[in-house]
């Protein structure tokens, strides 16, 4: 199983993708109104004519917005690739019921997949204790 393909070949794949895309776009919109306020503080900070003490406290304000702005991206950053990989574990949980369902009806005691990928294996029909204590009582005697 290519979890690739199931993400993008499957209408679950597919709403979890858009769930993403919507998530990006919500994270993106606070990013930029977050860079606008930076920038307008700049503006202010730069402005011809201020007091000293204006100034600085304006560049103050400015220095504490940009450190704010910066920690939001980084924030955004981390809660995007969460949000990717929460998705990714819901479609993929999914799927691997659908393989397990699929190895028992199928009677696969193995199913071989991608590197990447996830497979079942019904460890009942493959747990080889029984046989190897018989095998090991019989050589004892």
């Amino acid at each position: 199983m290519n979890p690739q393909r199931v993400v993008n070949e499957t209408r679950l794949g597919q709403t979890a993708k858009a769930d993403l895309a919507r998530y990006v776009a919500e994270k993106d919109r606070l990013a930029k109104e977050s860079a606008a306020q930076v920038a307008t503080l700049r503006k202010e900070a730069e402005a011809p004519g201020l007091s000293a003490q204006d100034r600085g406290k304006r560049e103050d304000l400015l220095r504490r917005k940009a450190a704010q702005h910066e920690q939001l991206l980084a924030e955004n950053a981390r809660d995007v690739k969460a949000e990717e990989g929460r998705l990714l574990q819901y479609v993929m949980r999914r799927a691997e019921a659908v393989l397990e369902e699929l190895g028992r009806k199928g009677g696969y005691a193995i199913i071989f997949t991608d590197p990447a990928a996830v497979g079942y294996v019904d460890k009942a029909s493959v747990d080889l204790t029984e046989r190897v204590a018989r095998e090991l009582d019989g050589r004892g005697k």
